[in-house]
């Protein structure tokens, strides 16, 4: 016995051709010169999601015919592939770091005041605000919408119409714990139980291209993992200044640790 069910693991005869355990249908078998190529496919390109589709639907139609150990397993294996599947696609077409950026770069070219907000601040930090100004949701987007529609005004004028705006990461400087824990601190003044949990400093080239010219830039950033939410706290592009976001970077956090103990000291 050297055959086994590709849906419960049983190890089956090598003319079988249906599963004496679950009950599911066996592949025809390959030819033994195919393999080698087969395989490699199957390698460089990964489990088609058609496919695991398909081996999903045959593993809970042989659990519904027959409930063994085996199938419970197969399934149970199954489900935790998709669930590294899920997530591996997430973390690709959404969120970290760099998605605060590209939210960020593209409310400007949206201005779009929401995006704008949730791109510099976490979503706790926004409803704090929210309460704190008494404003209704749309009134207080607005505020931002007014900054990210100056900012392509400003733009505009430089590049013309239609601005896109791309950036590349050339260098990436992860902030240690003890500055996260100081800024923490600091921005507990205006926030309660705020919550750094990482932070890079990064050096940025930035390409801003409209109808009538273009043109690449120089930058600095600090992005936060703040409450779970990843946001840009501050933005510095060099020789484009209505790009820059005016907040605190390890450099002011250094410097308002320093006033800090001084004036401790005089008490």
């Amino acid at each position: 016995m050297s055959k086994f069910c590709t849906s419960c693991g049983a190890s089956l005869d090598d003319n079988a051709t249906f599963c004496t355990a679950c009950g599911a249908k066996l592949a025809a078998p390959v030819a033994a010169a195919q393999a080698p190529a087969q395989e490699a496919t199957a390698n460089a390109e990964g489990t088609p999601i058609d496919a695991l589709k398909d081996k999903t639907v045959n593993a809970f139609n042989s659990f519904k015919n027959n409930p063994n150990r085996n199938t419970i397993l197969g399934i149970a294996a199954i489900a935790v592939l998709v669930i590294i599947l899920i997530v591996v696609v997430v973390n690709l077409f959404t969120g970290g770091y760099k998605g605060a950026l590209k939210d960020y770069f593209g409310s400007i070219e949206d201005k779009d005041g929401k995006a704008y907000a949730q791109s510099t601040m976490s979503g706790d930090m926004i409803d704090e605000m929210i309460d704190e100004s008494g404003l209704k949701k749309d009134k207080f987007y607005d505020g931002y919408k007014a900054v990210a529609k100056s900012t392509y005004n400003k733009l505009k004028e430089d590049f013309g119409s239609g601005i896109e705006i791309d950036f590349e990461v050339t260098d990436k400087e992860k902030i240690d714990k003890d500055d996260l824990e100081d800024l923490e601190t600091i921005l507990a003044f205006a926030m309660e139980d705020i919550k750094i949990s990482k932070g890079y400093d990064l050096e940025l080239e930035v390409t801003v291209e409209g109808k009538d010219d273009d043109d690449t830039f120089d930058a600095v950033a600090t992005v936060l993992k703040v409450d779970g939410d990843w946001i840009v706290m501050n933005l510095s592009v060099e020789d484009c200044r209505a790009l820059n976001i005016s907040g605190m970077d390890m450099d002011d956090l250094d410097d308002l640790g320093d006033a800090m103990d001084s004036l401790a000291g005089l008490f």
